[in-house]
């Protein structure tokens, strides 16, 4: 393989001013035993998680423009979807009707997928992280309970669980990758200009 397929994220990254306390110029909080490398390396994982999720979703909200515009789906036209949760809803009904029925059970995999692993996309997109040495990291943010309770929530994941997590979200958004260029190649649904 040659250099340019293995170079290093190194020469990319500046260092933090000299008078700061800071580890990394990319560290959000100014955390003194924070490790360079240790930031460097959450600050990506979180990163290919929430790009992961980025791609999926405007992926989802295009299929969701593209199958409206069939005959086929106008009666789902009523319900048109604007969350993330009401995409995937209107996707699976579309997904349950032709000429996109035969695609049901990839659609119905990579959904299934999705929905298991909503809760870290929030966490990634909407949380404080704190990274520590020997600990990894910690995600802070408050959560509505109801409708008049409102719970702080701490997760913790080590270095390794969070790579695990980025990993599993890169896979997730390949698996919509395939998706979509299976129904592009098969020219089902009108393409958007």
């Amino acid at each position: 393989m040659s250099d340019y397929w293995a170079s290093s994220l190194t020469p990319l990254l500046r260092d933090p001013p000299p008078e700061s306390h800071r580890r990394s110029a990319y560290e959000v909080e100014i955390n003194p035993w924070s490790r360079r490398g240790d930031v460097e390396a959450a600050l990506l994982f979180r990163g290919s998680i929430v790009s992961a999720y980025g791609y999926i979703e405007s992926t989802l909200g295009e299929l969701c423009v593209r199958a409206s515009r069939l005959p086929s789906y106008a009666a789902l036209r009523e319900s048109f979807p604007h969350s993330a949760d009401q995409r995937i809803s209107f996707l699976r009904r579309a997904f349950a009707i032709e000429p996109l029925l035969q695609y049901q059970l990839w659609a119905g995999m990579f959904f299934d997928r999705l929905d298991a692993q909503s809760d870290l996309r929030n966490l990634a997109a909407h949380s404080r992280m704190q990274v520590m040495p020997d600990w990894g990291v910690t995600f802070h943010d408050l959560r509505r309970d109801g409708p008049s309770n409102v719970i702080m929530r701490r997760q913790r994941m080590t270095m390794s669980e969070l790579e695990t997590e980025a990993w599993r979200a890169a896979r997730l958004s390949r698996l919509c990758q395939m998706l979509v260029g299976r129904l592009n190649r098969a020219e089902i649904l009108p393409v958007i200009e």
